[in-house]
Order: structure tokens, then C-alpha cells, then sequence
């Protein structure tokens, strides 16, 4: 499926890098398909040249515009909406680039709620959330994700841990969340226009069934899941070294 794919679309969080520290065999199988490859990942607390600084110090070269986050996305999506103002459940960084879009960050009396992973979530931005839902403000998530792969086997509580939270004390909702990442197709179509291809001629190779499978099966892109259920690793993919 490699050998015959225009596109080669890579997950991050427990594929490409755990903790942000790049596999090995990640780094072989970037170099075996360089051009052809692209990185999507529903990544909310980063920006895309923040992975590419993290491949430059492990020796690869990666252009950021072959980088699509779903917390980039989920701030472009909603500055294209013409929000005004908006309550952002985020880390920092992610804080400061919703400014140089030109959003409006507040606390109270938003026009819309936006939930990444937010390592400083609090009771408070909980209870200012959860009562702008009940008063029928529109939700944007990032990614569903509940956790992703940590180092040592420990997981990562995700956004989607965070929604959890946020949907057991809003009551039924007059709109339902917009989710921007996998498994939504947001993120598999724009790395596709990057790469110039259809979403048929690509394979997306990841570690969740419930993103990345379902969510590049959807689009009629081939998915080749490693890690958990499935019997293959990533260095399963590697095409043999000719000595």
C-alpha cells in the first residue's frame, strides 16, 4: 500500500514521537518517503512550527506547511467564522496565536466556546464554560481525543477528557460541539491539498482506530493502524536497506 500511495499521512502522538521524542523508526520511514509525506494530528497545544523545530533537532527536515494540527485548525476555522468574541479553554501558546488571528479572548459573554487540551483547566473555566453552553453559545473542540500515548505506557489525559467534564454539567445543548479533528475530515482534506493528491490516492498510518482509522476510512484513504490491537509496528512499514 506504501509503494503504490501518493500520500503518506502520519499521526504524531504515538506514531511519529511519544512525549514529543521522535522514534527511531519514525525518523527512517520520513526519510524513505519524504515528499510524499504529511503529518495530521489532533494536536491542540502546539503549532505546526513547533513539531518542525522538534524533527530539525532529531536531523529532519520538514516544512511546516506539511503540518496540520487540529488545534491550529480549530483557531482558523473559528477567526473565518467572524467570532467577536471568545471564550478559549487553551494552553498559552495557543492563546497567543488565536490573537494574531484577530480574536476577541474573553471570559464572559462570549459568541462562541473553544476547547483544546488545557494543562491549566480549572473549577472556574469549567463553571464560565458550562453556563455560556447553557445559554445556547455554540461549542468548537479541537479533538475528542480522551487521552494519548505517554512515555513509560502512562497515558495523556486529552480534550476530550476535558469534554467529558464540560458536557456532564451543560445539559442538552441546543447545537451540537463542532469537532474540527480526526475523525472529522477537516484534517485529512487539507493535508491532502497540500500534497496535491485525493484522499484515495493517500494511506494514513496511526494509532488510534477511532480517529485514524475510521476517520481516513471515511474518506475512502487506506488506513494502516500500528501499536495497541493491531499486530504491526511502525518499523513493520520500513522498507529493507539494500547494503
Amino acid at each position: 500500500m506504501l509503494s503504490v500511495a501518493k500520500g503518506v499521512l502520519l499521526d504524531w502522538d504515538g506514531c511519529i514521537a511519544v512525549d514529543n521524542r521522535i522514534l527511531s523508526s519514525a525518523k527512517h520511514l520520513i526519510a524513505q518517503h519524504a515528499d510524499r509525506v504529511a503529518i495530521v494530528s489532533n494536536n491542540s497545544t502546539h503549532l505546526p512550527a513547533d513539531l518542525e523545530e522538534i524533527l530539525a533537532r532529531h536531523g529532519i527536515a520538514f516544512a511546516r506547511e506539511r503540518i496540520f494540527l487540529a488545534g491550529v485548525e480549530a483557531l482558523r476555522d473559528v477567526a473565518r467564522s467572524g467570532a467577536g468574541r471568545v471564550l478559549l479553554l487553551a494552553a498559552p501558546k495557543m492563546r497567543n496565536f488565536a490573537r494574531t488571528l484577530g480574536l476577541r479572548l474573553v471570559r464572559d459573554h462570549p459568541d462562541v466556546v473553544v476547547l483544546m487540551r488545557d494543562a491549566r483547566f480549572t473549577y472556574g473555566k469549567l463553571e464560565r464554560a458550562a453556563n455560556a453552553l447553557r445559554q445556547g453559545v455554540p461549542l468548537v473542540v479541537a479533538n475528542a481525543d480522551r487521552t494519548h500515548p505517554g512515555p513509560g505506557g502512562r497515558v495523556v489525559p486529552e480534550t476530550g477528557s476535558l469534554l467529558a467534564a464540560l458536557m456532564a454539567c451543560s445539559g442538552d445543548l441546543a447545537l451540537e460541539p463542532r469537532v474540527i479533528g480526526k475523525p472529522g475530515p477537516l484534517l485529512f482534506e487539507r493535508a491532502c491539498d497540500g500534497l496535491a493528491i485525493a484522499p484515495g490516492q493517500a494511506v494514513m498510518i496511526g494509532d488510534n482506530p477511532e480517529t485514524d482509522g475510521a476517520g481516513a476510512s471515511r474518506l475512502g484513504m487506506t488506513p494502516i493502524l500500528i501499536g495497541g490491537s493491531s499486530s504491526l509496528g511502525l518499523e513493520d512499514l520500513l522498507e529493507p536497506v539494500v547494503a
